[in-house]
């Protein structure tokens, strides 16, 4: 990083902004084994606290500085694994299929391959424990959100938003045009490692028919 990217500081919290994905992901395994009280990935940002009993704005600003300055990309031991989930694409699970389709330029039939296609990697979880937010280097046209949000998507729903694919963990309300379901639980409260996502990883999507889907869930189709 030969540039040095813009900092913005509060009084126990700041954020380094302008940053790539892969920047965020690698930067934040780094900030963790340094010790910083919180680290928060980002889009395009990554927000770091620390305790102002034990160091100074000042310094905090300092060893984000060379934060910045020093960190190498993460060895591939530091990012989790590439994984695979098993997505259907199925009109039942696919709600917005048609509408996605047409503002990509392409048919409904061919959305299922364009989008199994793609390298994702997860930039960031938030809104919800385990919602993964995905990014590839595809040029996506603006996907807007939804005019009257869904009282109610599945949990596993995967959705397109702007140029972001989000991962729903959690049955719940929502307002992403939905193309998908997923059969993997995306959080687990009783797991040693809650999200089944973490910040750079690599996600590939796998199709699955529905009763594929049910069985795979623990469901019945």
């Amino acid at each position: 990083m030969t540039q040095m990217l813009p900092i913005y500081c509060a009084d126990d919290w700041l954020m380094i902004r302008s940053l790539a994905p892969d920047q965020v992901a690698a930067l934040a395994q780094v900030a963790r084994q340094q010790g910083w009280d919180d680290v928060v990935p980002g889009l395009d940002s990554l927000s770091l606290s620390w305790n102002p009993a034990e160091r100074s704005l000042e310094t905090a600003r300092g060893q984000a500085e060379a934060l910045l300055e020093n960190a190498a990309e993460s060895p591939p031991e530091m990012i989790a694994p590439p994984i695979t989930l098993h997505i259907c694409y199925d009109a039942v699970w696919a709600h917005d299929a048609d509408i996605v389709a047409e503002l990509l330029g392409i048919t409904t039939h061919n959305l299922p391959q364009w989008h199994a296609a793609q390298d994702w990697r997860v930039a960031m979880l938030g809104f919800q424990p385990g919602f993964g937010y995905l990014v590839c280097d595809a040029a996506i046209p603006d996907i807007p959100r939804l005019a009257d949000p869904r009282s109610q998507v599945a949990a596993g729903s995967v959705g397109l938003l702007g140029q972001i694919c989000g991962l729903y963990p959690h049955k719940g309300p929502g307002g992403w045009p939905i193309i998908g379901r997923i059969a993997e639980t995306l959080f687990d409260p009783h797991s040693a490692s809650p999200a089944l996502l973490s910040p750079g990883q690599q996600v590939r999507f796998e199709r699955v028919d529905t009763d594929t889907l049910c069985r795979l869930a623990g469901e019945t189709a």
